[in-house]
């Protein structure tokens, strides 16, 4: 089911990509990403395994690094995991 709202999520996760990159200042994205990465490690320093192992089905559709089930350790690996996707893509080597 989730994979049946590929569409609408790619149209608004590339307007809000296209539209913070244009709009945004330079160091106010800066200063997001400091904050946001900040606020996530606060976060999983609180974690503990048994909420680390909770999980969700995933649409596998939307993102080629997304599995069927993921965990929320899963999840908080998932922004370098991603990076290292588009890195890759982006690659002579």
């Amino acid at each position: 089911m989730l994979n049946a709202g590929t569409k609408p999520f790619d149209a608004v996760n590339f307007a809000g990509s296209w539209l913070g990159g244009s709009v945004m200042p330079r160091g106010a994205m800066l200063a997001l990403c400091d904050r946001t990465i900040a606020s996530l490690h606060r976060r999983l320093d609180r974690e503990n395994d048994l909420s680390l192992a909770k999980g969700m089905p995933y649409p596998t559709r939307w993102d080629p690094c997304f599995r069927e089930f993921m965990t929320v350790a899963d999840l908080y690996r998932f922004p370098v995991r991603h990076f290292d996707f588009h890195r890759a893509q982006l690659s002579l080597a």
